[in-house]
This record gives C-alpha cells, structure tokens and sequence, in this order.
C-alpha cells in the first residue's frame, strides 16, 4: 500500500492565524451549515453571507453535475478571498463515492459492507483513494467517512451496508487503510460514528439510543476501529448522539465532556478535529434547538457544531454562542484551541499532493473497473447458468440490475413487482427464461422479511432461478437453502442510495458461472 509524502503542515499556517479574526469570526469557525444554491446554480444569498461571516464548513450540495459541483465550490471559496476570512471547509459524505452526495456523477463505489465483504485492505485502500481523487477534483476537501463502527447486533436500522460488517479487527484495517486511501487521493477523512454505534437498535435520526454496552466491549469491540484510525492519521472524529449510562455517559456522547475530552484527547491522544453527528437529528434536535445545541456542542470540548441548517440561521447561532462564552458556558481559549485546529487542517488539505481529473471527466456515471469488484457481494449456493434474464422485483435496484444487464448485452426483461414464491411459480409456468429474484427488505430485519426471504428461497429450487439477491449485510450462507443460491449484495443503504458498483458485482457473479454475454 502507497503513502505519498507528508509535509508539515504548520509550514503553511499564518504566523498568527487568530489575530484577522474578530469574535464573532472565531465562533462561526466552528459552526457547519447547510449551502444553498441559487438560480445560477452558484452560492444563494445567504449562503454567500455565511461565507462573508466566515462560517467554517459547508455540508454537501446536492444534485448537480461534477463540473457545476467544482463551479460552485471555486465561488465559495472567490466570497471567501473577497470577504478576506477563511475559507470554509467543503465536506461531504463519500460513502460510496461523490454520487452519493451530487447525484449520477462520477464513479459509483461500493458501500463499506462490499469492501467488508471482500475483506481486502487493499481493496479498501483503492476505493478510498479514487473517491478522495474524484471528491478533491470538483471542490470537496473533508469527507465525512470512514463509517468504523463494529455492528454487534442485526436489529441495526440505520448503519446497514455504511459499515463494514466485520469484526472489530478487520475494521480496524479496513478502516485505517481507508483514511490513508482518502488521504492519498487529497481529503480529509472522518472516522466515525465515536464511540461506536453498532450496538444499537435505536437509529439517531429519529430517537436518542441508550446503549447497555459494558467496558471491556467498549475497549475491545468499539474502540478497537478508532484507536487504528488515529495510529493511522484520521484528521477527524465524528461523535454520535448515543448514549452509554453504563459507562458514566448519560446525555448524548456528541454532547459530553467526558467523551470529547477524557476518552478522545486524554486517553486516545486524538489532537484532531472533533465534529459532532448533525445536530438536526432527533436524538439531539426532539430536546434542544440548533442554537442551544451549538453551545452544548462547543462547551464540551466539540471542535465543529455540525448543526446541519440553513446557511441563513448562522447569524443566531453565533449570538447564541457569543453569549454562552460572556455567561461562563464556553471557555474563549478552548474557542480558539478549535479554530487552531480547523486552520491546521486546511494547511494538511493545502499540502496533499493527488493526481486529479478534470471535473467535467466525471460528469456521467462511471463504471468501477476493480478487478476484485465481483469479491464484493457475498454467495452461498450453486448459480445457474443464464438462458436470457427476467428481474422480477419492484425496487430501484432491480430496476438498476435490469438495465445494467442490457447494456452488457443480455436479453433481459423485467418485472416489477414483488419477488415472491407466488410470482416465480407464475413466471416459472410462462416459461420467463432464467429468473432473477431481487428482495430488499427493511435495514432491521423483521421477522416478516426474514420469512418472504426464506419463502422465496424455497421457491427458488430450480434451474430456472438463476439466483435470490437480497440487498443487506447479512452472510449469504445463512439464507442460502440446498440447490437455491444467494447472493447479498450492499446495494442499497438506509436513506435509498443504490450504487451502481454492487449492480454491477452481481451481474460479474451471474456471468461467471456461465451462460449469457457481456460486452
């Protein structure tokens, strides 16, 4: 595995980088916004101010080709100049490359759980460094990944196919290999969610999980990924809004001292930059405001308030903090250890060296070329050969694996509706050609999906029944029965994102065990 050179950052800092910045400046430092975009698909109105405010990161926008994504993020940093304050850090989530985040451009990765599959730290390596390589292209320097939390139990409803889905050591190497891919290819990485939210059943985005974990699976579950991260240079910690009474945490983690400052600066030696999980989710949000979170964040030792608004709340924000440090809450000198912090990063982020595309290269939807792409998805049980192809399925990513099957030249059909034992018997007396079941059941598998899966699996005893493919992160032995395969694809995560990359491991699958085309 390849590192390029390190240059020492500080070389590249101002002699006095807190002396240009008035109070007000140094709190919206610490402050992440929501940008919002304009009819001429640049910077709206306030965000332009937020930038003049010198607010200090911009979460992603959305929906825009990778060249409009690089116009956007040069004018951003035009204001920035003009306005002479810092530029705000451009960060995104890359799970599974920048599509997740703009849309159908560029290369479309395979989900955390694919590499997971694969088990491959050189895979993992790989994946992160064309996703830094592509990100840093059209703009974006921090991406808010890897996601290293260790899952423990199968009722998770949130991480899914965003995490590696192996133990903690094997995360711990996919992890640490991915923070050095991500910092190869010229951004930033993020290991989180700290201290870990594989144990929980409960998703953040709508309820605060209260975990009962005890300590010695905390050290050597849950931290284990993070230790390995900060061995291998993560420059920033996501904190998660869970908490752990068992452990002496009873508000959320992303909120509290004792995590922020004794478990990450003092017994982990984290000297990097802590960013909260977005304080708009209801873990946090159902019991404070945006303003009072903020305080909360920053006085407990968060380095950024990933407050998630828009751009146009900054301005109550910054009173809400600006008041907090004249009552007391916020300490000045901890304020500014922050803004310390965020102006060592972007001088790390001026130093990568990356060799990069040209952002309108990646425009269109690229296909991920990996020799081991196939390794992603996991198969249990003999494939049939094909003899033509019909997807029946009524999700997105069957309708993904339909015409990315045309176009390697099969003779597909689709029918979209739900695959169950009852469609495969009437599509199997139509004689339908070899039949591709697509199953994507709820994160948190219930016990009704549990039971179409097994149903459907039983239906598919035949030659006709080329394979189940059911999106998830379970083992693919566990579903498979005797002469019916399995295939588990990560495809699809909780919010909806399908990548194209799992789409077309499948399909590489399929054509191996013979029988169709592929051009």
């Amino acid at each position: 595995m390849t590192s390029s050179p390190r240059q020492e950052p500080a070389a590249l800092l101002p002699e006095d980088p807190l002396a240009a910045l008035d109070r007000r400046q140094r709190i919206a430092a610490c402050i992440l916004v929501m940008p919002g975009i304009g009819a001429d698909g640049l910077p709206d109105a306030a965000t332009a101010a937020a930038v003049r405010a010198g607010v200090g990161a911009l979460h992603s926008i959305v929906g825009m080709p990778a060249s409009a994504a690089a116009r956007y993020h040069a004018e951003v940093r035009r204001i920035a100049a003009e306005a002479g304050v810092p530029a705000p850090l451009i960060a995104g989530n890359l799970e599974a490359g920048i599509g997740y985040s703009l849309g159908r451009t560029g290369t479309d990765l395979p989900y955390p759980r694919g590499v997971g599959v694969a088990a491959d730290p050189e895979l993992a390596y790989r994946t992160a460094l064309l996703a830094g390589r592509e990100a840093r292209a059209v703009g974006f320097e921090w991406t808010l990944s890897p996601t290293i939390d260790v899952l423990t139990t199968d009722q998770d409803p949130i991480l899914g196919v965003r995490a590696f889905g192996v133990d903690a050591a094997t995360t711990a190497e996919l992890g640490a290999a991915q923070v050095r891919g991500f910092r190869d290819g010229g951004v930033v990485s993020t290991a989180k969610h700290f201290p870990g939210h594989g144990d929980s059943a409960v998703d953040s985005h709508l309820g605060l999980p209260v975990i009962d974990r005890d300590l010695e699976t905390h050290e050597q579950v849950h931290l284990r990924p993070f230790v390995a991260a900060i061995a291998a240079g993560v420059q920033t910690i996501m904190v998660a809004h869970v908490v752990l009474p068992a452990l002496g945490v009873d508000e959320p983690a992303s909120l509290s001292a004792t995590v922020n400052r004794v478990w990450l600066r003092e017994q982990l030696g984290f000297e990097g930059v802590i960013i909260t999980d977005s304080l708009r989710m209801a873990a946090v949000s159902a019991r404070w405001s945006s303003a009072e979170s903020t305080v909360l964040a920053l006085a407990s030792g968060a380095d950024v308030a990933n407050v998630k608004c828009e751009a146009s709340e900054l301005p109550q924000l910054i009173e809400a903090v600006a008041a907090a440090v004249d009552d007391g809450r916020v300490d000045p000198a901890e304020l500014d250890r922050s803004v310390l912090r965020l102006f060592r990063l972007r001088a790390e982020i001026a130093s990568f060296g990356a060799q990069l595309p040209a952002p309108d290269e990646l425009d269109t939807a690229l296909r991920w070329d990996d020799p081991d792409r196939a390794a992603t998805v996991d198969v249990a049980g003999p494939l049939s050969a094909l003899d033509g192809l019909t997807v029946v399925g009524d999700s997105e990513f069957a309708g993904r694996l339909t015409a990315a099957a045309a176009a390697r030249g099969l003779d597909v059909g689709h029918v979209a509706e739900p695959a169950t034992a009852a469609t495969l018997e009437r599509l199997a007396d139509a004689a339908a050609g070899t039949l591709l079941p697509v199953i994507v059941p709820s994160i948190a598998l219930s016990d009704e999906d549990r039971a179409q899966i097994a149903e459907v699996v039983a239906a598919s005893v035949s030659p006709q029944v080329a394979a189940v493919v059911v999106n998830g992160v379970m083992a693919a032995a566990s579903l498979a029965a005797d002469d019916a395969a399995v295939i588990v694809a990560p495809a699809v995560d909780a919010f909806g994102i399908c990548t194209e990359a799992t789409v077309d491991a499948v399909l590489d699958r399929l054509l191996s065990a013979g029988g169709g085309t592929s051009r």
